[in-house]
């Protein structure tokens, strides 16, 4: 046609220069999947530091971009590129995001394809659980590369699905993406990195594709005319997206502490509370005056700190719960599960405290073990540089809301590690205002309501004034004594309900050291409804040679902007120690004289309590012993087990009976495939056919009547006909067929299966995949066409038109019966 005439008629012929490329409309889809995918990343930039991620998530989108294309202009599957896409996937995953492992995960051997699937399995709990940002060069990013694969394969698989309304097919690749960047917003942080990014260019972009789609679609239906109707169709397509889009955007973008993201919803893996109280081991760090005692750290070094001038306060562990025994740390003290839990970190710890930064460098001596790990103030980053580095790196966990930090391998003599901070303004103030956050006082702890009443009714009303007046009351009225020497072992260890209550605040004497001191000052906090938590750590002395007679315990309060301020233990400790005789009281005393209770043995530096406290836990443990009897699985919760059992197994069951039907009728195929004889594969070729179309619900007539052509009528397909009058002649020929015939016969039979299979959706594929119609008995064996002329050899007489008479019906019934004898 020439130019002339092209013009004139308004139309054009595109003309591809070879069929792997795409067309036009093909880059269209690539170029918008391609940038939608990209927004969809950037949720992962405030999980990640650098822009690794985004480099690694867009090429995995490249990727299944261009497998996805090539898989379909070769007239393949869409299962064929979701395969090679999972090929791609870990072949590629070790030389892309394991580089920080070492040079033998560059290579897709065992143990790299064994970690590519680990990370893309666990993965995802790993980076819900740690602290954000995660390392950028680290093995999690097999998550963006997982993702970006993900969202080229739903973006180029939607674009191309022939579905029949247009505009659903507008709709479809674009919902999709939206699908992929709320999920990637679900696996991020609560505070995003760009809300403009994710809200305003996405809907941008969305939007635009929409709109193309559906003016594509508009005019592939009506022969690429315009029209008035079409454009008012548009206009509202585009405005119910808008309104659409607004209420969801609203559910993943809006205010910063709504934000719905999974990282609140994921219980981190580890519980601090397995590990015992540090405060119940206080007794460790106090002076024996010459008693032996190997577990004793009193002159031994815990630790050298290099960084930090004297006077600064180094913490071992807060502990915020009560729990009638001992203070101990939990995970889920305070509102907000993300920040009050010890979690995973990387490198970089993105910790949101204003301060003077320090740098510190810490090597344990000999008087440190446990798992508990010193720290300064707020962590921003830390290093391990001793002994397995990476293994500690794995484990190590920090929580942000009690700035503390635990290795669950422990720490041992010699470890060294550095680590930047942050020191806030934690100092108590006369302008510092109490938080009014709601902190119910622990159970066991009413003894508490009392003294903190009597102690406290001239301090006005203000919570602060009556906490610092109740500190007061504690050092002007306490005495200081560590239960060591003759006349002070009554002053046991301990800070339960009991030595609190009985041998403290209602004793005669008020007499304790730190840990009973900080324990009641806690409690008493908590009572007048200032939050309080108790902070086990040392005072750096000059050198930072750091020894067991510079362990403190002291207490810290919570102000109303958030922050928490340091109750110093001379604030509320007195440093007298007491007589020697226990002063007489006003209280009557019978005649009976009572002897004082037995001294408790201290506790170990191993954290073991009182023998209530052991009933406890072993109670403890036998319960969930018990629970774990009652769960169908060992260590797994019952309520999975019983979904297991009750949901997965029926499921389990059916997918094997649906497995057994798909398998029964390939091994009939194969046996009719390989049947003995060339015109038994013909028979059973054609009766593949028939089984198919039954199976896809076609009424294909049945009988012993019934010819291979009138079959054929009943089969919606276009080449049953030529296909029926070719088995006809091979099978009623005058010489018998040969094997290569028949093979050739199967081919046809089978394009012919795919091509009325292509003509139904995947569900009704599925179906005739299941379904039990083709292998009821049935006397299919057709009978021969009426014009069939006899050859010389056979002497079966053509069937009569009407009535078939009694015995011919007997021979066609053994005939019949014989043919589903022989193989198929």
């Amino acid at each position: 046609m020439s130019a002339r005439n092209t013009s004139a008629t308004g139309t054009r012929t595109r003309v591809r220069p070879h069929a792997l490329l795409p067309d036009r409309h093909s880059w269209v889809d690539m170029g918008f999947t391609l940038a939608l995918a990209a927004v969809a990343l950037t949720a992962f930039g405030s999980s990640f530091t650098g822009s690794a991620y985004l480099v690694i998530g867009l090429l995995g989108t490249v990727v299944a971009i261009l497998v996805t294309h090539l898989t379909r202009a070769a007239g393949w599957p869409v299962i064929s590129a979701v395969v090679i896409c999972l090929v791609l996937f870990f072949v590629l995953g070790g030389p892309l995001c394991l580089r920080s492992l070492g040079d033998t995960y560059t290579l897709p051997g065992a143990g790299t394809l064994a970690r590519v699937a680990d990370q893309a399995v666990f993965g995802w709990k790993d980076l819900l659980t740690t602290l954000p940002p995660v390392d950028g060069d680290g093995p999690l990013l097999v998550l963006p590369w997982l993702a970006g694969m993900v969202a080229g394969l739903v973006g180029s698989t939607l674009a191309d699905l022939p579905v029949r309304r247009p505009w659903l097919a507008a709709l479809l690749p674009v919902a999709g993406m939206t699908v992929v960047l709320s999920g990637a917003i679900l696996l991020g942080v609560r505070h995003p990195q760009s809300l403009v990014v994710q809200g305003a260019v996405f809907t941008v972009l969305a939007l635009a594709w929409l709109a193309i789609r559906a003016r594509r679609a508009s005019a592939a239906v009506h022969g690429g005319s315009t029209s008035y109707v079409r454009g008012v169709g548009a206009v509202v397509m585009l405005g119910l997206a808008a309104l659409l889009a607004h209420p969801a955007s609203a559910l993943f973008v809006r205010d910063d502490s709504e934000r719905a993201v999974a990282r609140n919803w994921v219980e981190p893996p580890f519980d601090i509370g397995r590990y015992p109280s540090p405060l119940a081991g206080f007794r460790k760090y106090v002076d024996l005056k010459g008693e032996p005692n190997p577990a004793n750290v009193y002159d031994k070094t815990l630790l050298e700190i290099d960084g930090v001038p004297a006077g600064t306060r180094v913490r071992f562990a807060a502990m915020d719960r009560y729990d009638g025994m001992v203070w101990g740390a939990t995970d889920d003290a305070l509102p907000g599960p993300a920040d009050d839990s010890f979690q995973r970190v990387s490198s970089t710890i993105d910790n949101p405290v204003e301060g003077k930064e320090v740098d510190a460098t810490v090597t344990l001596g000999e008087g440190w073990s446990g798992v508990w790990l010193p720290t300064v103030g707020a962590l921003r980053s830390l290093e391990f540089q001793t002994g397995d580095a990476r293994a500690k790196a794995e484990v190590f966990r920090y929580n942000l809301a009690t700035s503390t930090a635990v290795v669950p391998t422990g720490m041992q003599r010699g470890d060294r590690y550095s680590f930047t901070a942050v020191q806030p303004d934690d100092e108590l103030g006369e302008e510092t205002v109490g938080s009014a956050d709601l902190t119910p006082l622990p159970a066991g702890a009413a003894f508490i309501q009392g003294p903190t009443e009597k102690w406290t009714e001239d301090a006005g009303t203000d919570p602060m004034d009556r906490v610092l007046a109740a500190a007061e009351h504690l050092r002007s009225d306490g005495k200081y004594s560590d239960g060591v020497g003759r006349t002070e072992r009554i002053y046991v260890a301990g800070h339960s309900a009991w030595r609190l209550s009985d041998e403290f605040v209602n004793a005669p004497q008020i007499v304790g050291n730190d840990e009973q001191y900080a324990a009641t000052m806690a409690l008493i906090a908590n009572d007048i409804g200032v939050p309080a938590r108790v902070v086990l750590g040392a005072v750096v002395p000059e050198g930072g040679r750091v020894t067991g007679k510079d362990v403190w315990a002291w207490v810290e309060l919570r102000a109303a902007d958030g922050s928490w301020r340091t109750l110093p233990t001379e604030a509320f400790m007195s440093d007298t120690p007491p007589a020697d005789q226990v002063p007489e009281t006003n209280t009557p005393m019978s005649g009976t004289v009572i002897p004082p209770p037995n001294p408790i043995p201290p506790p170990s530096d191993a954290g073991e309590q009182s023998d209530a406290d052991l009933k406890e836990r072993k109670a403890t443990r036998k319960k969930k012993a018990d629970e774990d009897e009652d769960s169908v699985i060992p260590g797994v919760p019952s309520w999975v087990g019983a979904v297991v059992t009750y949901v997965g197994l029926p499921l389990l069951v059916a997918a094997l009976l649906l497995a057994a039907v798909v398998g029964l009728k390939a091994w009939r195929r194969y046996r009719r495939r390989s049947a003995p004889s060339a015109s038994a594969r013909f028979v059973g070729a054609w009766r593949e056919l028939v089984d198919h179309a039954r199976d896809l619900g076609q009424p294909v007539p049945l009988g012993p009547t019934v010819t291979r052509r009138e079959q054929s009528a009943g089969i919606a397909s276009g080449g049953a006909g030529t296909l029926a009058r070719r088995a006809d002649s091979f099978v009623f020929g005058p010489s018998a067929p040969a094997v290569a015939a028949a093979a050739t016969y199967w081919e046809s039979i089978d394009a012919e299966r795919r091509a009325m299979s292509q003509e139904v959706g995947p569900w009704q594929r599925f179906r005739a995949a299941t379904s039990l119609r083709s292998l009821r008995r049935t006397t299919s064996r057709p009978a021969r066409d009426a014009d069939w002329q006899p050859v010389a050899g056979d002497t079966e007489p053509t069937p009569a038109p009407g009535r078939v008479p009694a015995g011919a019906r007997r021979r066609r019934r053994l005939a019949d019966w014989r043919s589903r004898r022989t193989p198929d």
